[in-house]
Order: structure tokens, then C-alpha cells, then sequence
């Protein structure tokens, strides 16, 4: 049997104090370039996301609604079951979070097609 070698993606959590998000990117970009030095040549680093470790002040429906469609929408694309149906029931929150202000608010207006037309779209799926 050949020795093939396979690709992996490792997670790295790194906890740093800084003043704003600026100066945790520039941080966190030291961390990198210093990751680099012991990776072979073919290998990469990235920082894929920096946030604060706690929330700050009130969060806004808006806001909220933002990241849960971008959580939906990477679930969408892992392509694992499981995963899809999470999506839809964050899909659904996030609708409910825009719409229970509205004095005709029904869950009845959520409309599945509208998020099945999402999902073939990020799945590529659509012409």
C-alpha cells in the first residue's frame, strides 16, 4: 500500500488581550508569521476570525440576525446533513428575530422555499 499523504486542518485557539480589533489583528498576525517559521513549505496559516471573548453592551435583533445567517449559511455548505437541518432552524430564528415586532407576526410566513433557494445557491445548485 503506497504512503500517501493526506491533508489535515488543525484549530488553534489564541487568547490575547488588546485594545481594539485593529491591534488583535496586528497581534494575531505576529502569531502567525512566527506559526510560519515551523511549518514546511507547503503548509499555511490563517487567521480565519477574530472577536471579543465577551459581548459588550446590548446586542441588536439586526446584529443578530447577520450572524446567525452567516452561521446558516456556512452550515449550508459543509454538506453534512445534520448540519443542513441546523441551518434551517437558524434560518427560521433568524426570521422570527426580524419579523415578531410585526403585528401580523405568524411563524406561517417563514417561507421554506425561500431558504431552500439559498441552500441550492450556495451548494452551487442553481443555473
Amino acid at each position: 500500500m503506497p504512503d500517501e499523504s493526506r491533508t489535515y486542518i488543525g484549530t488553534i485557539r489564541c487568547v490575547i488581550e488588546a485594545q481594539d480589533e485593529l491591534e488583535a489583528r496586528i497581534e494575531m498576525n505576529e502569531v502567525v508569521e512566527a506559526a510560519a517559521e515551523v511549518l514546511d513549505d507547503n503548509d499555511t496559516i490563517d487567521v480565519t476570525q477574530i472577536m471579543p471573548a465577551e459581548l459588550q453592551g446590548a446586542i441588536e435583533p439586526a446584529e443578530m440576525v447577520e450572524q446567525l445567517r452567516r452561521s446558516r449559511d456556512m452550515l449550508i455548505k459543509t454538506r453534512i446533513v445534520q448540519c443542513f437541518e441546523l441551518a434551517r432552524e437558524i434560518d427560521k430564528t433568524a426570521w422570527i428575530l426580524e419579523h415578531r415586532t410585526e403585528e401580523s407576526f405568524d411563524l406561517s410566513g417563514y417561507d421554506w422555499g425561500a431558504f431552500m433557494d439559498l441552500a441550492n445557491k450556495l451548494l452551487g445548485r442553481t443555473e
